[in-house]
């Protein structure tokens, strides 16, 4: 006979179910409870971890906060407070404003980078245009003098060239 939905709720669920119903790894759900954003779980008499469907809520509702840029340090802190019986609310608005505010500042710059790398092309199909096929027109030369040395946006986001002495 199979469970009832009552069951399903109530019923001991061990890591590798809570990772499967949540989609996450096994070793995803224990860091979870090592960071302290699950709680933890009872164990049986062999040492098997027994969580809850609190648990797969939980974890779920962490992968979307991590998809909206928190990091698992302000989880840990806010879902404590939670679980201490206090009102978080205002520090988590606080927090996804920071993370709009961030992703706001990193699209102005992908503008900026978007324009500089538009300049550079217009610059490069002028200077191919005019010159014959097959001959060098400086094309590297050009970017170092287009793009000043210290430039704020790297010209590929996210990646800076190593340091070299």
């Amino acid at each position: 006979m199979p469970a009832s939905p009552a069951d399903e709720t109530t019923r001991a669920l061990r890591t590798g179910e809570v990772a499967r119903l949540s989609g996450v790894s096994p070793d995803t759900v224990r860091v979870y409870e090592r960071r302290g954003l699950l709680p933890r779980p009872r164990r049986t008499s062999r040492g098997y971890r027994q969580y809850t469907q609190a648990a797969v809520d939980r974890v779920r509702l962490v992968r979307r906060a991590l998809a909206l840029g928190f990091t698992l340090e302000e989880l840990r802190v806010v879902l404590g407070a939670r679980d201490r019986g206090e009102a978080p609310c205002r520090v988590v608005r606080t927090l996804a404003a920071e993370k709009l505010a961030a992703v706001e500042s990193r699209l102005e710059q992908l503008a900026e980078l978007r324009d500089r790398i538009r300049r550079v092309l217009s610059d490069w199909d002028a200077r191919l245009a005019r010159a014959p096929r097959g001959a060098q027109v400086g094309l590297l030369q050009a970017l170092a003098e287009l793009i000043p040395e210290g430039s704020a946006s790297p010209l590929i986001p996210g990646r800076h060239p190593k340091p070299t002495r």
